[in-house]
């Protein structure tokens, strides 16, 4: 076992001279199997190791012992050891994880403290050959995507160095022999035996089976691992040079997308960009996402549909708003389309909407003033103070200048093409009855007017913002 470890660990490139390892140990088979090798290849690798081991609290008396099994063992074989208790019960109920999660926070973040603590570069631990079958199957009838499909990576980035993984080359029956070999007498979790978890039906049930077909399927699970993780990052990579031309505004927590120019991309990147979409915003909320392959092709079939707005429900309160060719994912509907609003409207003076700023003045001479929809001019002694400016409001309508009947501002929106995520944002101005005077760059009301006979007229001018008027 030792000769075809060295030889996984040097064609990956897995340790480099003069390093620090920590080694994740919980006192099982297959983190102490790993401890023993790393601490008889360090000279040969010019490494040093500190062992690091974690009680979750888990399993009462058990887990304890297994911390203690593990601080023994580094003090016959004079390795540095780093042990610690963490009650994953406590902080699974806290911030509402399941226990796996929980404890899996719990871990890397005593792994990281530890890599600091002694400089390290490399976080090695012990999964193996048949936990990447069980890891990639699993996944597989999960609907996961992406990277996730291709299983554990061999190393991946974390705390400034990386994790690595060296025995994902060999089975579990090859690291019970190695410790049988070497004396080493693990202890053992009963909850692997408990058919409660899924890895665990896995385990007992399909791999047999695949093993019985196959003696060494983990190198053939192996092998395509691999090959996954290197075509998904280079489509990843074309993705990632995609989205400036797809994205149309990016904040922290929202992002919005053209789908016109997402369309246009080949779809094997259409399925990767959505991916990068959502794990960006999943990422800046600090969410560990539920994301599974239906997911995204349901975005995909309902961007490739001849609807013109909706909204998409996704894992974890995440929420796509469509509107035309605009897709707006965000994690409130608020975020996605405006709340409501209303204020008195200052005349004179300037009064901030979240679209821009309406300016009013009183004026005698209206003879500097253009025409435009930008601009509502009337008579000051027709309209009933005091005015308003607001968002739309369900059945709001406007008789339109120069049109008989009235119009609802809805079909308005619909008939101009207004991104549905501007509707909420576009201002509203009526008079002290409610009636609808204004829908600033859309319509004048037939209260419009510039009667040479009037001595004052009321003058609106709508500026809107840099965003809201490109996209108006």
């Amino acid at each position: 076992m030792e000769y075809i470890v060295d030889q996984f660990i040097r064609r990956h490139k897995l340790i480099t001279p003069h390093a620090t390892v920590v080694v994740g140990v919980s006192g099982g088979p297959d983190s102490m199997a790993l401890l023993d090798y790393l601490n008889k290849a360090k000279q040969s690798w010019d490494i040093k190791i500190v062992a690091c081991s974690i009680d979750h609290m888990l399993r009462g008396d058990d887990s304890r012992k297994d911390l203690e099994y593990v601080a023994s063992f580094c003090s016959q074989k004079d390795i540095l050891f780093e042990g610690k208790s963490v009650n994953v019960p406590l902080f699974k109920e806290e911030h509402h994880m399941s226990t796996e999660a929980a404890a899996r926070h719990c871990r890397y973040k005593v792994f990281g403290n530890v890599m600091k603590k002694y400089n390290a570069s490399m976080l090695a631990l012990a999964h193996h050959g048949d936990d990447q079958i069980e890891t990639m199957l699993m996944r597989q009838v999960r609907g996961s995507f992406g990277a996730a499909r291709a299983g554990m990576p061999v190393s991946r980035p974390f705390m400034g160095g990386k994790v690595i993984r060296p025995f994902l080359i060999v089975t579990k029956k090859e690291i019970e022999e190695y410790c049988f070999k070497n004396g080493i007498e693990p202890r053992i979790d009963k909850t692997n035996e408990s058919d409660e978890y899924t890895r665990n039906r896995f385990r007992k049930v399909i791999l047999p089976f695949l093993k019985t077909e196959n003696p060494l399927v983990h190198l053939r699970f192996q092998h395509d691992s691999e090959i996954l993780y290197d075509d998904n990052n280079y489509l990843d990579q074309l993705a990632e040079e995609k989205l400036s031309d797809i994205v149309t505004n990016k904040r922290q927590e929202q992002m919005t997308i053209s789908i016109q120019h997402f369309l246009r991309t080949p779809i094997p990147l259409q399925r990767r960009i959505i991916h990068l979409i959502l794990n960006y915003l999943y990422h800046n909320k600090h969410i560990e996402p539920s994301l599974q392959s239906i997911h995204i092709e349901t975005l995909l079939d309902w961007f490739r549909s001849d609807k013109p707005s909706g909204m998409q429900h996704l894992p974890d309160r995440l929420i796509a708003v469509r509107s035309y060719d605009q897709c707006t994912f965000s994690f409130s509907q608020n975020d996605a389309e405006q709340a409501g609003y209303q204020t008195a409207l200052a005349i004179p003076g300037v009064t901030e909407v979240p679209s821009g700023k309406v300016i009013a003045k009183v004026t005698d001479d209206i003879t500097a003033y253009g025409k435009g929809l930008n601009r509502f001019i009337c008579p000051y002694h027709q309209v009933i103070q005091p005015l308003l400016v607001r968002s739309r409001q369900n059945g709001d309508r406007i008789t339109p200048k120069g049109m008989s009947g009235t119009q609802k501002i809805k079909d308005i929106f619909i008939n101009a093409k207004i991104d549905r995520r501007l509707r909420d944002e576009w201002p509203v101005v009526v008079d002290a009855n409610g009636y609808v005077l204004w829908l600033p760059l859309l319509r004048h009301s037939d209260k419009a007017s510039m009667d040479v006979n009037s001595t004052n007229y009321l003058v609106l001018t709508f500026i809107p913002t840099a965003d809201f008027g490109r996209q108006a």
